[in-house]
């Protein structure tokens, strides 16, 4: 009798304990470092990279920049930042990581010359011993203090190589044109070379820029079709616009310029990566019948020496893909809508991170459900004025995951829902980190207890960052496509909000996470299983 009762009791008690009031995930650990303060440790800013399994960050304490060297979850040093020369402020421009140095790019408008200044300090990663201070890497004549040019600076995949590319001053008379000085480790010239855009601004939009290890530099654009091809393209229901992807060296004042062009599709939302070895990969989503709608992901390998098409591989997303962690309503809805405009139903507004290359040859690409509102709205005063406030809405919703196996096919997608909204804090605690180990993908973001259990068809709960419900989710997406969500830390601690844009896999496939609680931060190390 007192066992039964026991036992009644057990189960009347669990069915008061929420379904997320679970214990943590099995399937990895989490590694704390000491408790840090702003006061005490500083600000934290945002991650510049790794080397080995060391991670650098930017922290700043009142007025100073600081760049921390953490190795693991303990902090190896925490070193200021000289940025003041000759009695004038400098800010930083870009912090790049070679194998052994730290390169500090700075930059100072002179109104007096009326000309932007680029200088360079570099550190020892070590121990941030000084090697150069403040050496002028390059200087921009500005027509004023509203065109000013700008530089853009880059390392390749290896980090041999650094590109510092000088943009003059906007002129909308003319070809856009720039300078590309490319530099070995130590920041010696390599080669310098002025160019032209071999189209104008009308034409071609870059999309994104890598500096190979060879010292090459590619950059990947949209060519439009003119007037007259638009039209006649247009009715035979063929894309108005191409890839083009162009390669600039030391040899030639003009690039090399190759078109990227599959048939049939309409290619949106490519992006370029580039490993240490291997064939250039050109990756993103594709539409059936325009440019805006998306059905599915798209593979491509580039022959890295001749730039050419050598595999390619698509995968077309079903409609019950699509309609995925949609509740019914919703669906129904989505079909009509498609079914009224004479479309196939889309994807829509998704944006692309960086492929990630696995060690097997194959690759993954995350693309995820992004986009910004900006709300304006005018009130009057009571003295018969008016004020005026701005808010900006971030969003960021599902996630699709591609897998793509070492011959560079396709082998399944798969859809990681949630729902992040954030105002006026440009999305920082929102998005995922992702890391690859093995056969294994894990998605790390900041979700709702109430997604924990989620199935195909329930209604996502929307994350939100003070609700007494938030909690990091771990997702974990196995060889054959199929997720598992779960809780990745203890219940002594769900108050902890991640920073997923900010957490970096290691080279020993942990990751480096920033983590919030209160007024403290800490710093953390994932160990997946």
């Amino acid at each position: 009798m007192h066992s039964k009762l026991a036992l009644l009791l057990a189960f009347s008690v669990l069915a008061f304990v929420p379904a997320h009031a679970q214990k943590k995930t099995d399937k990895a650990d989490v590694k704390w470092g000491a408790d840090m303060t702003i006061k005490d440790n500083g600000k934290f800013r945002y991650v510049i990279g790794d080397v080995d399994n060391s991670s650098f960050i930017v922290v700043r304490r009142k007025k100073d920049v600081l760049i921390q060297r953490m190795d693991g979850v303990k902090v190896a040093w925490q070193k200021p930042v000289d940025l003041e020369l000759d009695e004038k402020d400098l800010s930083i421009h870009t912090i790049i990581l070679t194998k052994t140095d730290i390169l500090v790019f700075c930059y100072y408008y002179d109104k007096k010359d009326n000309e932007t200044r680029l200088y360079l300090s570099s550190y020892d990663q070590a121990s941030f011993m000084p090697l150069k201070h403040f050496e002028k890497v390059a200087t921009i004549p500005a027509l004023k203090s509203s065109n000013t040019g700008a530089f853009i600076i880059s390392s390749s995949p290896d980090r041999s190589k650094v590109l510092v590319q000088v943009l003059p001053p906007f002129d909308k008379e003319d070809l856009e044109r720039s300078s590309m000085n490319v530099y070995d480790a130590d920041m010696q010239l390599q080669w310098s070379q002025e160019f032209s855009l071999p189209y104008t601004d009308a034409d071609y939009r870059v999309e994104s820029q890598r500096v190979d290890n060879d010292g090459s530099v590619l950059v990947l654009g949209v060519k439009y079709a003119d007037r007259k091809e638009k039209k006649a393209l247009k009715r035979a229901n063929k894309s108005t616009y191409e890839y083009h992807l162009l390669v600039y060296t030391g040899d030639s004042p003009t690039p090399q310029d190759h078109a990227i062009a599959v048939q049939d599709k309409f290619l949106q939302d490519m992006s370029l990566s580039m490993a240490d070895q291997g064939d250039i990969i050109c990756a993103g989503l594709f539409g059936n019948k325009g440019s805006f709608s998306v059905r599915g992901a798209f593979f491509l390998r580039l022959d890295r020496t001749t730039k050419t098409i050598s595999h390619e591989s698509f995968k077309e997303f079903s409609d019950d893909f699509i309609t995925s962690y949609m509740t019914e309503k919703q669906a129904q809805k989505a079909k009509k809508k498609a079914e009224k405009q004479d479309q196939e139903l889309e994807l829509p507004e998704f944006v692309l991170h960086d492929i990630i290359h696995r060690d097997d040859g194959g690759a993954v690409l995350i693309a995820e459900q992004y986009f910004m509102r900006v709300v304006t709205t005018t009130s009057s005063t009571p003295n018969g004025g008016t004020t005026t406030s701005t808010t900006y809405h971030y969003y960021y919703n599902d996630v699709v995951v591609v897998n793509i196996d070492p011959q560079g096919n396709i082998e399944w997608a798969t859809k990681v829902p949630k729902r992040q909204h954030s105002i006026n804090d440009d999305g920082i605690f929102s998005s995922c980190a992702v890391a690859v180990k093995g056969g294994k993908i894990y998605l790390v973001f900041n979700d709702t207890g109430e997604n924990l259990f989620v199935k195909p068809g329930d209604k996502i709960k929307q994350f939100e960052l003070k609700g007494k419900d938030a909690l990091v989710i771990l997702a974990t997406i196995g060889e054959d496509g199929n997720v598992s969500r779960e809780a990745l830390f203890t219940p002594d601690r769900r108050d902890v909000i991640l920073r997923p844009q900010d957490c970096v896999q290691l080279k020993d496939d942990t990751m480096f996470i920033y983590a919030s609680r209160y007024k403290d931060y800490r710093f953390g190390l994932i160990e997946f299983k």
